[in-house]
Formats: structure tokens, C-alpha cells, sequence
């Protein structure tokens, strides 16, 4: 027996929307659909993340070998032609350093450390390698991570969402024509701010020594990803 057209579109409609339940759906005749989108391009500029340390006796020892440490970094990274604007210093941080014996009692003071996070942002990823050996050169060991990006990233991530829509509205129209009806107007679109982009290759202190070591650069993607679920009437 052929099933009625609009029994059709209904069973469509609650098969399609069982898995949203999130979204607003009207009484009337209608879908569901789930747009996806991504988008994969090489990086044009990174940012460099590392931790300036030291331990010493006395709290403002320490301190003060971090600040010249972080002083010394910003003259030898102005001679790559990177600003000052470019880089974020933190306020630095001391603390006590305790030991803590394996076998159990009181902890030992080992001293007084100070540390301070600076990033570096770089765009020009030519001078990727000379910054990271700029950086070893002033004892600076805590690499933390090389993270890549691109200028136009605001241009990307809308790019990325007008797709998920387009994907969204694709889809609508191949289930639609399949059950025999058309897609109508839209009734409700349901939208959450994605995550930042998926960074491929991303740099860690071990493969960052390395780089600036054999001063080679190894070409990474960055991934934008975006979603959107909309309603869409049936007619």
C-alpha cells in the first residue's frame, strides 16, 4: 500500500528531529537538518608561548633574574624586527619551592621560584626558527608551545558558518525531494558559537627545540569547523 504523502513528510519530520530535540519545531509539516562545514588552510602567523623561570634563595633574586632574562629577550627579538605590540609579558609570579621525599616527612624549601609567561605573536613565519633560537640563546629552556594561525581568521570562521548553512539548506532539499515535497520557508535556526579552529601539527617544547635546531619549518593546517541545525516548513 502506498503511503499517503503527508503521512510521509510527517514520519520524515519526527525521524529527522528525534536526535534534535533541542530546537524549536513547528505542528505543521517540516524538517530538520544539521549543516556542516569545514574549511583547511596552511597558517600564515604563529604564536610562540614560553615561560621564563628561575630558582633562587631569596624571592627577589629570582624575580629579578626573570625580569633580565625577559629584558635581554626583548632587545634580541627587536633585532628580528618583532615589537614590543607584538608581545604579551605577563606580571611575574614567585612562589616557594618545596622537595618532597619520597619516603615521607617534612617537606625541604629547595628556594624561591619566579616565572613569567610571555607569547610572542609572529607574522612571518620565516623567522619562526630564528625566534626559537633567540629564545635558547637567553637560557629560556620552557618552550611550551608553537601555535599557528592566520590572519584572516574572523574571514575564515564566516566563511565556515555561511557554509554549515548552505550544507544545512542542501540537505533539506535532497530528504525533501526524496519524500516527494519541497522545502518552504525556514522556522527556526539553531546556532552555538564553535570552538576556536583545530590547529594540525601544533608545536610542543620538545618538537619547538628541535626546530630551532635544524631551522626547518614543517607546513602545518588549520582546520575551521562550523554547524548549524535549522527548521525548515514543508510545502
Amino acid at each position: 500500500m502506498q503511503i499517503p504523502s503527508l503521512n510521509r513528510l510527517a514520519w520524515l519530520s519526527l525521524l529527522l528531529t528525534g536526535s534534535v530535540a533541542a530546537v524549536a519545531v513547528p505542528e505543521k509539516p517540516h524538517l530538520v537538518t544539521q549543516g556542516q562545514s569545514e574549511i583547511r588552510v596552511a597558517p600564515d602567523m604563529a604564536t610562540l608561548s614560553v615561560m621564563v623561570t628561575s630558582l633562587k634563595d631569596d624571592s627577589r633574586q629570582a624575580k629579578e633574574e626573570v625580569d633580565t632574562k625577559v629584558a635581554a629577550l626583548f632587545s634580541s627579538l627587536a633585532d628580528l624586527g618583532i615589537s614590543k605590540k607584538d608581545i604579551d609579558s605577563g606580571n611575574v609570579i614567585t612562589r616557594p619551592n618545596y622537595h618532597y621525599s619520597k619516603n615521607g616527612g617534612s617537606p625541604k624549601l629547595q628556594g624561591y621560584q619566579a616565572e613569567r609567561k610571555i607569547d610572542v605573536r609572529l607574522y612571518d613565519l620565516d623567522v619562526l626558527s630564528q625566534t626559537l633560537n633567540k629564545v635558547l640563546e637567553q637560557g629560556i629552556q620552557n618552550i611550551q608551545q608553537v601555535r599557528y594561525d592566520r590572519h584572516n581568521a574572523d574571514e575564515l570562521r564566516q566563511q565556515a558558518r555561511q557554509a554549515a548553512v548552505k550544507n544545512a539548506k542542501q540537505i533539506a532539499d535532497e530528504l525533501a525531494e526524496a519524500a516527494g515535497s519541497e522545502v518552504g520557508d525556514i522556522y527556526a535556526i539553531e546556532y552555538q558559537t564553535t570552538a576556536a579552529p583545530r590547529h594540525y601539527g601544533m608545536m610542543n617544547a620538545k618538537m619547538a627545540s628541535e626546530e630551532a635546531l635544524d631551522a626547518s619549518y614543517v607546513q602545518n593546517e588549520i582546520q575551521f569547523t562550523d554547524q548549524v541545525q535549522v527548521v525548515f516548513y514543508l510545502n
